[in-house]
């Protein structure tokens, strides 16, 4: 199983990659499809910690090969020529399809398990039960529950293996202990869904959290909004909320995402940001008035260097030649018009009343 434990490491080649200890990453995605419920979609990076590192020949799951070797230890000797699962075939891919459970994120190369599975899977109700729930809005509806990794390890292993398919940037690791997981949850709208069974939450994306981070001042250590769910601005959500838990968080006032951030993340980011400090700067920051770059990482909670990122990447900075720089306020309606981005009306994907923190 894997981790919830996040850090950065270079992508490397499979054969590199475990020769030099990097398993869990890999150059490029080594499993073909997914099939999430009734979703069934293209992974997009490699993810070697769903197998076992002494199975070569990548002829099962990890832990269909650990259970084969206990049963008969001489399998393992006999992995490079055996070919005994018709789901790994394929020469590009480890394995053509994994299915993973829509609740609670086992996963199988067996569809029938899957479907077994399905009918008994505590976490198939109607509402999440697992972790605590911080947020809960009815309207849209959305809920965000917090689950703390050494109380639901196997639950967030499994998540972040998931994850780890959508993550470019981001290793797997095995301890999930000092890792919160923070799950939103919706309905999927599916048009397969049996219209006289009760609709279930089911999780559309999650963040984690490391709870004693070296640097304090991170809120939030990975994000992933799970592809069946994307273009619902769920990404916002997360991230909002990330901000708000920061605010009840002693000594993180001042916040923001570790750093590298996936290419998603990066764009969630700034697109949030810029949004974010458009309204702020048009609102609360007058022209002519003075204000500094503590004025506003006072008023937004955001880190200093990730206005400064989200300014420049704006164009609204600019180098004098004594090397000042100075903002650039008259640009800003014109980074409005370009974005169709109303300074006037902020839109939000949370409600703070629905906050349970």
């Amino acid at each position: 199983m894997s981790d919830g434990r996040t850090q950065a490491k270079k992508s490397v080649p499979k054969d590199e990659g475990y020769d030099n200890g990097f398993y869990g990453v890999l150059d490029k995605p080594n499993i073909k499809t997914v099939l999430f419920g009734n979703y069934r979609f293209n992974t997009w990076y490699g993810n070697a910690a769903y197998f076992n590192a002494y199975d070569t020949a990548h002829m099962a799951l990890g832990y269909d090969f650990s259970n084969r070797i206990a049963s008969d230890p001489s399998t393992v000797t006999n992995t490079e020529n055996s070919n005994i699962d018709n789901n790994h075939n394929d020469d590009d891919y480890w394995l053509n399809e994994l299915y993973v459970c829509e609740y609670c994120f086992k996963y199988t190369s067996n569809s029938h398990e899957m479907q077994q599975h399905r009918v008994v899977c505590s976490y198939n109700v109607a509402r999440p039960k697992v972790g605590k729930l911080l947020y809960r809005d009815d309207h849209t509806p959305y809920l965000i529950r917090e689950v703390r990794g050494f109380t639901d390890p196997l639950f967030c292993q499994n998540l972040c293996l998931f994850g780890k398919l959508f993550l470019d940037d981001k290793s797997v690791y095995y301890n999930i202990d000092h890792f919160n997981f923070y799950i939103v949850y919706g309905y999927d709208n599916d048009v397969n869904a049996d219209p006289y069974t009760e609709q279930h939450f089911k999780p559309m994306g999650f963040f984690s959290k490391e709870m004693l981070a070296y640097d304090n001042d991170n809120n939030l250590a990975c994000i992933c909004v799970f592809p069946p769910f994307q273009r619902r601005h769920l990404g916002s959500l997360l991230i909002e909320f990330s901000y708000a838990l920061a605010h009840v968080t002693p000594g993180q006032y001042h916040s923001g995402p570790e750093f590298p951030l996936s290419p998603y993340g990066k764009v969630s980011y700034l697109r949030f940001w810029s949004k974010k400090l458009a309204s702020v700067i048009t609102s609360h920051f007058k022209p002519g008035s003075s204000f500094s770059l503590n004025d506003i990482s006072d008023f937004t909670g955001f880190r200093k260097e990730d206005i400064l990122l989200t300014l420049e990447y704006m164009k609204l900075l600019k180098k004098d030649s004594r090397g000042n720089v100075k903002l650039l306020l008259g640009n800003l309606q014109e980074w409005c018009t370009a974005n169709n981005v109303d300074p006037n009306q902020e839109k939000s994907m949370m409600n703070t009343e629905y906050l349970l923190l």
